[in-house]
Formats: structure tokens, C-alpha cells, sequence
């Protein structure tokens, strides 16, 4: 009796304990690195070298802009006149001088240099969307692999049922030897198969770890599930105006462009002085009082070749950058429309195959076996039927891994999540 007492009086205060505290058991906990693709992206843009030297040189641009309005360094000069008779005139003239570009060159400097910035914020984009396309990828087989072993597994269960009725069978005189070899066959191709999948997920999981910056071997979690596909496709023309505003890599081209015409801008103003002022004491060696001395001057752009090389520079720059837009806006192009063309394609092949290949191939399977086991029919037929069966679960499979390394390359183009 003493003993049922202390149990119930400890179920008890378990229970409120519970109560007090019911925020302790209800926390949400993050699934372990590896199962699923969140986890995995977040640990890939803060780990990822990559990443971290694009930001670098975002931030060395950035830097750069900050001084690129700036004015050059004054100068010091000492300019000494000497005259033969000391009191006439003899002196040392301390000069201070300034130069200051005219006609709006600091201004475009300036504007160049925050274009600079604005590109490399797009490449440094870009740089991450990148990688976060090979981690969709290389989780996606991840997942593909899995899901594989899983089917192989299920695999070598159904190739020991087989044996097992082939052994039965054969006990009660209504088979033969052969087919209990062919049952022990099957069971070999499937645990050859599972040492296969099993490489194939050691380098699957080297993969992504190398990817988000961790050491190839190290432990990853089983993958849970895949990303989820839009339940509709949006048109082409509509995916292509998201690329063209959002694609990092077109940003970068474009602000490129923007840097390159200010530059030629400011070639041309290469031709127009300058001004340069200077101030400083007049001190004179035969002890008078010291006076004041200042200059003011220009310089003058000749044509003997620096500024017209320049023109020619910015403005050969220039057309390159626009170049290189245009080919980069005709890539994403094609490439979001065989993308989109691929993604439609694999996304009908598994409609098709779930819906009908699958459960006819599951049907024939189950009625060969069935027959097979009452003693009707050739080992071979059920094992061929098995063979469709699973051959269907595998190209659904590969259905999928298709669907998910299209919708990634999308999101990569478009900039941003379908």
C-alpha cells in the first residue's frame, strides 16, 4: 500500500510540473543539419568561403567609393629666389597648394565608383544564389539516393518472400532447384545495390558538406523531405520579366554599364582644365617683414595621347559591358525557358507514372506472386513483375530529382522562390 502511495504521489507531482512548466516540452526544435533543405541553405551562406569573398570584395568597393569624390593631396612647395645683391631682394617662398577638378569630374568619380559597389553587391548575389542551387541539388540527390536505398530494402524483402515459397514449393515436389537459385540471385543484386547506394550516399553527403563549408565526412542527418513544387507554373513571359528585374547577375551587368558610361563621361572631360591654388609666406633673408605669396594656375591638356587613349578605353569598355549584358540576358532567357520546359516535362512523367503505371505494375506484381505461391506460373514471371514494379518506383524517383533541379535552377534565374 505505502508503495502504490509514493507512486501515485510522484505521478502527481510529475504531472504538475508538467503544467508549470508546459513551455519546456512544447518548444519548437529545429530538425538536425541535413534534413532539410532550410537548415542546410542557412549553414551554407554562413560558412561558405564563397560567400565570404564576395562580401569582401563588396566591402573592399564600398570602401573605395567612400574616398573615390575626394580631393587629391595638397602640396608643399619652398620656392627660394636669389639676387646677387641680398638687398634688393632674396627670399624663400613657402607655397601650400590645392588642385581642384572642375566641370563635375569629382562628382562623376563619385558615381562611378557607387556603381562599382552596386555590381559587386549583384555578383555577390549572384555568388549566393549560385550556391544555393548546387545545395538544392546535391540535397535533392540526397534525397533521391535515400528514397532509393529505401526501395532496394523493400527490394530484398520481396526477393526473400520469393525465396522462401520457391524453397516451399520445391520441399513439396512442385518446383525446381532453379528457381531457388534464381530467389538467392535476386537477394545478391539486391545487396550489391545497397553497397552501390551506399557509396552514392557517402559522396552525396561529401557533396553537401563541401558545399556548406564542413569537413566531407562529416555526419549529416537523413533527409526528410523535398522542397514542395508550386501547385501551378507560371508562363514563361511572367518568369522572364522576374528574371530581367531581379536576377542578380543582369544587376551587376547593368550597374557595370551605368559605371562604364560614367567613366566615358568623365574621359571626355579629360580635355577640360583643371584649376590649382596656392598661398604661403613670403620670407625674405635681408630681415625685412615677411610677406604673402600666392599663384593660381591650369594645366594643359594637349593631344599628345593620354586623354585620347582614354576616350577610346571608356568607351571600347563601355560597349564590352553592354555586351556582356545583353549575353547574359540572352542565356537566362533560354535557359528559364528549357528550365520551365523540363520542369513541365518531369512533373507529367510523375502524374503518369503515379496514377496509372504504378498501380498496374503494383497489380501484376501481387497477382503473379499470388499465383506463384499457390504453385501456378514461373519464378521468372513474378521476378520480371517484381522488376517493373520497382522500376517504375525508381523512375518516379528520378522524376522528382528532375522536378527539384528544375525549380532550383528557376529560382536561381528568377532571382528569388517560385
Amino acid at each position: 500500500m505505502d508503495d502504490r502511495w509514493k507512486l501515485a504521489a510522484a505521478s502527481a507531482l510529475l504531472a504538475a510540473s508538467l503544467n508549470a512548466c508546459p513551455s519546456a516540452f512544447s518548444q519548437t526544435v529545429d530538425p538536425p543539419l541535413g534534413a532539410t533543405i532550410d537548415g542546410l541553405l542557412v549553414a551554407g551562406r554562413s560558412l561558405s568561403p564563397a560567400l565570404r569573398a564576395a562580401a569582401l570584395d563588396t566591402e573592399a568597393a564600398a570602401a573605395k567609393a567612400e574616398g573615390a569624390g575626394a580631393l587629391d593631396d595638397p602640396a608643399v612647395s619652398d620656392s627660394y629666389q636669389y639676387y646677387r645683391d641680398p638687398g634688393v631682394y632674396s627670399a624663400h617662398a613657402l607655397m601650400l597648394s590645392q588642385s581642384f577638378p572642375l566641370w563635375g569630374k569629382r562628382s562623376l568619380r563619385e558615381q562611378a565608383a557607387l556603381a562599382d559597389v552596386e555590381a559587386a553587391r549583384g555578383r555577390a548575389r549572384a555568388a549566393q544564389d549560385a550556391l544555393d542551387e548546387a545545395i538544392k541539388g546535391a540535397y535533392a540527390r540526397y534525397y533521391l539516393i535515400t528514397q532509393a536505398a529505401i526501395v532496394n530494402r523493400e527490394v530484398g524483402s520481396l526477393a526473400r518472400l520469393m525465396q522462401a515459397a520457391t524453397a516451399a514449393r520445391y520441399g513439396a515436389g512442385g518446383g525446381d532447384q532453379l528457381g531457388v537459385i534464381q530467389a538467392m540471385g535476386e537477394q545478391t543484386a539486391a545487396r550489391t545495390e545497397a553497397v552501390r547506394l551506399d557509396g552514392e550516399r557517402a559522396a552525396a553527403q561529401a557533396r553537401l558538406n563541401t558545399l556548406i563549408g564542413r569537413p566531407g565526412d562529416a555526419m549529416l542527418a537523413e533527409p526528410l523531405r523535398e522542397t514542395p513544387l508550386p501547385s501551378s507554373l507560371p508562363a514563361l513571359g511572367t518568369l522572364l520579366d522576374r528574371a530581367r528585374a531581379a536576377n542578380p547577375t543582369l544587376s551587376a551587368d547593368d550597374a557595370a554599364v551605368t559605371a562604364a558610361r560614367t567613366r566615358r563621361t568623365l574621359a571626355d572631360k579629360a580635355w577640360y582644365p583643371d584649376i590649382t591654388v596656392g598661398a604661403g609666406p613670403l620670407i625674405q633673408t635681408n630681415n625685412r617683414q615677411a610677406g604673402f605669396a600666392a599663384t593660381i594656375g591650369f594645366n594643359i591638356p594637349v593631344p599628345w595621347g593620354r586623354e585620347v587613349s582614354g576616350q577610346r578605353e571608356a568607351q571600347a569598355e563601355l560597349g564590352a559591358t553592354q555586351a556582356r549584358y545583353d549575353s547574359a540576358r540572352l542565356e537566362i532567357e533560354g535557359a528559364l525557358g528549357e528550365a520551365l520546359a523540363k520542369l513541365q516535362a518531369a512533373m507529367a512523367t510523375e502524374r503518369l507514372l503515379r496514377q496509372e503505371s504504378m498501380p498496374q505494375a503494383r497489380g501484376a506484381y501481387k497477382s503473379v506472386l499470388a499465383s506463384y505461391a499457390q504453385g501456378r506460373g514461373e519464378l521468372i514471371t513474378a521476378i520480371t513483375a517484381e522488376h517493373q514494379m520497382h522500376d517504375v518506383e525508381l523512375r518516379m524517383l528520378r522524376a522528382q530529382y528532375e522536378q527539384q533541379m528544375q525549380l532550383a535552377a528557376i529560382e536561381r534565374l528568377i532571382g528569388g522562390g517560385l
